[in-house]
């Protein structure tokens, strides 16, 4: 335990210092938020909740590529690199890297959504009781453990940099269908109905469901939506979490 905690401590101070991490996780997301809740809030939405909806929204986009470039893009790269082979012939074992690798994930899932709420109270001026911005920053942070376990899913399939056009290859279209970058109204009614059933969607309502007029829906749906993403994808990550699969490039 201590050499996986010591490990994920190195693992976090690189990812945090890396200029793909801050740009596409933290500065996208932020930008993302002031530019269409400052700039052009016309063009998406005129509710008078919209700031705070979009800045959950944003806050999960950013959680959500965190978790896949500090589990799946690093990951697989360091198994393309072979990184993963020589970490293996240390005293750390492989259930303890990948461990290391999921909690830095998860850990880098925070930055975005730290920022991005900053921008909301300060910024827009989004104002909440103290224990909403809280559950909203808990229920965010917990249930990314889904995305952190798609992360992993990734790294361990993909090699090299497969595993960043990968990662990309699944964010886009889960966060731009689940609803994080552009309100779902103006979708085809096939695709809202799609989007209930994704893990992006689904974090993002039991998000907005914990704040103030956040809507009286059934918490049970995006729960279920998300503990069966969760099983799935840890089934992935445990059929390919052998030394094996770890140490090929």
């Amino acid at each position: 335990m201590t050499d996986m905690l010591r490990y994920a401590k190195l693992d976090t101070l690189c990812l945090v210092r890396s200029a793909y991490f801050l740009t596409f996780s933290v500065l996208f997301s932020a930008g993302f938020y002031v530019m269409f809740t400052m700039v052009a809030q016309d063009t998406l939405s005129e509710s008078p909740l919209f700031a705070r909806d979009y800045m959950l929204s944003m806050s999960v986009s950013g959680a959500f590529f965190g978790a896949l470039n500090g589990a799946g893009i690093r990951l697989g790269t360091e198994r393309g690199e072979g990184w993963a082979r020589q970490v293996l012939l240390t005293p750390l074992s492989g259930a303890a890297y990948l461990g290391a690798k999921a909690l830095t994930a998860w850990l880098a899932t925070l930055p975005a959504a730290v920022v991005v709420f900053a921008l909301g109270a300060f910024a827009n001026d989004v104002s909440m009781p103290a224990a909403d911005w809280l559950a909203a920053l808990g229920v965010i942070w917990g249930a990314s453990l889904v995305f952190v376990l798609a992360g992993l899913a990734v790294g361990l399939v993909a090699v090299g940099e497969s595993a960043q056009y990968i990662s990309l290859g699944v964010f886009f279209p889960l966060a731009m269908l689940g609803g994080l970058w552009f309100p779902l109204d103006d979708f085809p009614a096939g695709l809202r109905h799609a989007a209930d059933f994704l893990p992006t969607r689904s974090l993002d309502q039991l998000a907005t469901l914990v704040t103030p007029g956040g809507g009286d829906a059934p918490v049970l749906r995006p729960v279920l939506v998300l503990v069966c993403w969760g099983l799935a994808l840890a089934g992935v990550v445990l059929s390919r979490s052998r030394a094996v699969v770890l140490a090929r490039v």
